[in-house]
């Protein structure tokens, strides 16, 4: 399969060199007001009918918002240049088994010089595929330019319905890139190997870090884990390992997003009136965050 550089007429597909050139991608405008209040009461429809999400109507539910009228279209920031010439590679293969369009994908971030950085940073995207451009930027600038970061999009609905009816979709995306990226790196050299640093905001987060505790033999091979916007985080315990950070807002509505709502409607209905427009409040508060950056000592 072909590396993901050529331009799509429906999804952005590109790979930027470390010399940071690019051909410009337009991108859709933010969703307005009239229609994230839309998409929030299309995700209380979801949780209605997350009980049955592989019948007929969560089946409607899930195409309405991968496929249909709620698919979203962010912006992608690892197909545009770098302005610090740092690598950025995104992969985006609509249909393709998470195994094979990992393997496309660090093909191509191999082609481009990723695996020649000092660093490899694995971002985890949102249902949507999107990836905060304030934290790659922030990334980019820690290390000088001396980086490479790579994503996979596996779906264009919003974490709320991969999360409720297809979160299958984001483990299977984020384990077999993070391994394919640990066992690429492990050919290299002892010392020449690019160190691994994974960051996952809202559902991103959610996947990373559980398949990280799954399997600490693939958590070795991570130096450093950066979570932001755990959903159902604010009842997880603080980690132990002082190289995984994770930040959660105290009015995060997405801090309370879990099956456990369906328990609970009045509750669930809050949550999820709270969600449209809780990326767009001020840093810090809400569902927004800024860029999140290694502790001191985790990477060399």
């Amino acid at each position: 399969m072909a590396t993901p550089t050529a331009p799509r007429t429906t999804r952005n597909t590109a790979t930027t060199p470390a010399t940071g050139t690019a051909t410009p991608i337009s991108h859709p405008p933010r969703l307005s007001r009239a229609h994230r209040t839309v998409a929030g009461l299309s995700l209380l429809l979801l949780v209605l009918f997350a009980g049955f999400p592989h019948g007929l109507a969560g089946s409607a539910v899930w195409w309405s918002l991968d496929s249909g009228p709620f698919a979203l279209s962010p912006r992608d920031v690892l197909s545009e240049a770098s302005p610090v010439g740092a690598v950025r590679v995104f992969g985006d293969y609509p249909g393709t088994d998470a195994t094979t369009a990992a393997r496309d994908t660090v093909d191509a971030l191999e082609d481009a010089g990723g695996l020649d950085r000092s660093y490899v940073s694995i971002d985890l995207p949102t249902g949507s595929g999107w990836i905060d451009p304030d934290q790659v930027e922030a990334m980019e600038d820690w290390a000088d330019g001396d980086i490479a970061s790579v994503s996979v999009r596996y779906s264009s609905a919003p974490s709320a319905a991969v999360l409720l009816l297809q979160r299958d979709l984001a483990e299977d995306s984020a384990e077999a890139l993070i391994r394919e990226v640990a066992d690429r790196v492990a050919t290299y050299p002892d010392d020449d190997r690019p160190e691994i640093i994974v960051h996952g905001q809202s559902l991103g987060a959610a996947v990373g870090s559980d398949i990280l505790d799954a399997d600490p033999a693939l958590a070795d091979a991570v130096s450093v884990a950066l979570w932001q916007g755990l959903p159902g985080g604010d009842d997880d315990p603080a980690p132990d390992d002082r190289c995984t950070v994770s930040e959660l807002n105290d009015d995060d509505p997405v801090g309370k997003l879990s099956l456990s709502l369906l328990a609970d409607p009045v509750e669930a209905v809050k949550v999820l009136a709270d969600l449209p427009g809780s990326d767009q409040s001020p840093v810090g508060s809400g569902h927004s965050y800024g860029g999140v950056l290694p502790p001191a000592g985790c990477v060399s």
